[in-house]
């Protein structure tokens, strides 16, 4: 799949499963309504951060919860859907990533993400190498 460069608002925790899974539900209670949102967890190479983000929206337009303002990278990504009961499936998504990156021409200086699209519904998209 081929994703346009997205501005999104984010949030930047650390790299640790405990630390990811404490932080979701602040970031997203800091929305006035998840209605219309789209919800990433990006994770650049070498990094030991997780960057929350939620993509922009028109009510967005003066950044009133001071969130930092980031682009999610467009380009081709190699997509893996997860589909089952929450929280569980989010159980799957390394796994996910596992068999991604041994599929992928892995592009290593855009993050993978995590797009969460509804409750049970998660797509794990890998960077690719765009063919010359």
């Amino acid at each position: 799949m081929t994703l346009d460069d997205i501005a999104a608002l984010s949030q930047d925790v650390a790299l640790d499963i405990e630390q990811v899974q404490a932080a979701w539900p602040a970031f997203e209670n800091s929305f006035d309504s998840l209605q219309g949102r789209r919800m990433m967890g990006l994770v650049y190479g070498g990094s030991d951060r997780y960057r929350m983000a939620s993509v922009r929206l028109d009510r967005d337009a003066d950044n009133p919860l001071g969130l930092d303002e980031t682009v999610i990278p467009g380009g081709d990504y190699l997509r893996l859907r997860l589909r089952g009961d929450a929280p569980g499936v989010y159980a799957q998504i390394a796994g996910a990533f596992d068999v991604l990156f041994d599929l992928a021409d892995h592009d290593e200086d855009r993050p993978h993400i995590e797009h969460y699209r509804r409750d049970g519904e998660v797509d794990c998209l890998v960077p690719v190498r765009s063919p010359r």
